[in-house]
């Protein structure tokens, strides 16, 4: 398994590690939004010299047995501003929920669709946009906005 995803899974067993900005959803039509907990932005060095640009959210923890988190991800190119909606593929995109089913299990879903507006300025390390997923008919679709500053790779 890949050292920045095993890190992402390890801060899930964290009471409360904090955010570097906001992450916030609704789910389906309601009106109410919850905001992350922990909310991360960061550049995964993958195996094979491979990169991308991660953000992940989430309420509660595995020792809570409340865990509630979204992930999404899409291919490195270069420092350049990235400010364009993708969808589910575009630029490896792709979006993954996890949630407890009972300590310390959870399940992981994919989406079956997902659309990301974003403004993503690796100089700056600012990730700013919005989001929308769908996931299947048991689970319910979020919609969301999230303003994160990353920390400079290597810090």
């Amino acid at each position: 398994m890949d050292n920045n995803f095993e890190r992402m899974l390890e801060t899930m067993k964290q009471p409360n590690p904090g955010t570097d900005g906001t992450f916030k959803w609704r789910l389906d039509s309601e009106l109410d939004w919850t905001e992350a907990t922990t909310a991360r932005a960061e550049l995964w060095n993958l195996s094979g010299g491979r990169k991308k640009w991660c953000v992940y959210a989430r309420t509660g923890s595995h020792l809570t047995n409340d865990l509630f988190h979204y992930i999404f991800q899409l291919d490195y190119i270069d420092e350049n501003v990235i400010d364009k909606t993708l969808t589910l593929g575009e630029q490896g995109l792709t979006f993954t929920h996890y949630y407890s089913i009972g300590n310390p299990e959870y399940n992981v879903i994919d989406a079956l669709s997902a659309k990301v507006s974003i403004r993503l300025d690796p100089k700056n390390n600012t990730f700013k946009g919005h989001f929308e997923a769908t996931f299947g008919s048991n689970v319910k679709s979020p919609n969301g906005e999230f303003n994160l500053t990353s920390q400079p790779v290597g810090s």
